[in-house]
């Protein structure tokens, strides 16, 4: 009688502890499996990206945006790959430099150092040129004359603050903050352009030419032989 009663006793004893081991294999399972599920039934409607430098390059957003409607769980490691692979290696070579607005639709179109728009924005502070129609798509090259008005705004801003140009009939005006308007073309010599510039301000200053700054409305640097009025 005794016998029966410790084999009794025994047996249920490790009934128990199978189900204790069950139960935390099960509990386990759950604590693991369940996140992973969970994940696979988030849908991602909508990925933005941005960077200290605004909008990310349009490459990288146009990939990101192929990950959309799909899984958290797919999307976090797409989305990891891209930044890693593509993103860090080029946030610096790709980075905008200039504007070109587009006055009829006021829209910026940021432009990098390789001369291609990068994004389309609804403004920038960056050394900006304006155009009563831009032609230009994401992705494309803007032609030479912009670039080369571009690099005058961008230099005179240096010398004297001033951030914007406007390109009307062939030319590049930029009215600098004693309201004085400078004419440039569209082609040329930049450092040329914008040191003579710098030396007429430097001779208007000191008086040589007996004239002075406050006497001059226009400088006019089209030609050869610049022209004040």
């Amino acid at each position: 009688m005794y016998n029966k009663f410790v084999v009794k006793r025994k047996a249920n004893k490790r009934s128990l502890n199978i189900f204790k081991i069950l139960s935390i294999v099960l509990i386990l399972l759950f604590i693991i499996f369940i996140p992973i599920l969970i994940q696979k039934l988030i849908k991602i409607n909508k990925i933005e990206c941005s960077s200290q430098y605004d909008a990310c390059p349009f490459d990288i957003e146009t990939k990101l945006k192929t990950f959309e409607q799909k899984d958290y769980k797919k999307v976090k490691k797409e989305v990891t790959k891209v930044l890693v692979e593509s993103y860090l290696i080029e946030l610096n070579l790709k980075k905008p430099k200039y504007t070109i607005k587009d006055s009829l639709s006021s829209k910026f179109y940021l432009i990098d150092e390789d001369e291609t728009v990068l994004e389309i924005t609804e403004e920038s502070n960056l050394p900006t040129i304006v155009k009563s129609r831009v032609d230009i798509k994401l992705g494309e090259n803007i032609n030479k004359k912009d670039k080369f008005s571009l690099e005058i705004v961008e230099k005179v801003a240096w010398l004297y603050s001033v951030k914007e140009g406007i390109i009307e009939k062939e030319e590049l005006k930029l009215t600098l903050k004693e309201g004085v308007l400078v004419r440039f073309p569209l082609e040329g010599d930049v450092d040329s352009l914008v040191g003579g510039l710098r030396l007429i301000f430097s001779r208007l200053n000191d008086g040589s030419q007996g004239i002075r700054m406050e006497d001059i409305k226009e400088i006019d640097l089209r030609f050869k032989n610049p022209v004040l009025r």
